[in-house]
């Protein structure tokens, strides 16, 4: 190969991708973070809704 350097090009695309991946989880942490915590009766409902979604999806599998 005539320009040893090319072998950087895939490092540096992986490099930005994760940098991104990074940026993206720390910004949903810090918005997660600074939402208000929701009330107990809240927190039951959406317990409940993702049980429901879990049971109704398993009704479903073979």
């Amino acid at each position: 190969m005539n320009h040893p350097e090319w072998i950087l090009v895939p490092w540096a695309v992986f490099a930005f991708a994760l940098a991104l991946k990074f940026w993206q989880f720390g910004s949903a942490l810090k918005r997660h973070l600074t939402v208000r915590t929701p009330s107990t009766t809240q927190f039951r409902q959406t317990l409940e809704r993702i049980w429901t979604q879990a049971n109704e999806e398993a009704k479903w599998r073979p």
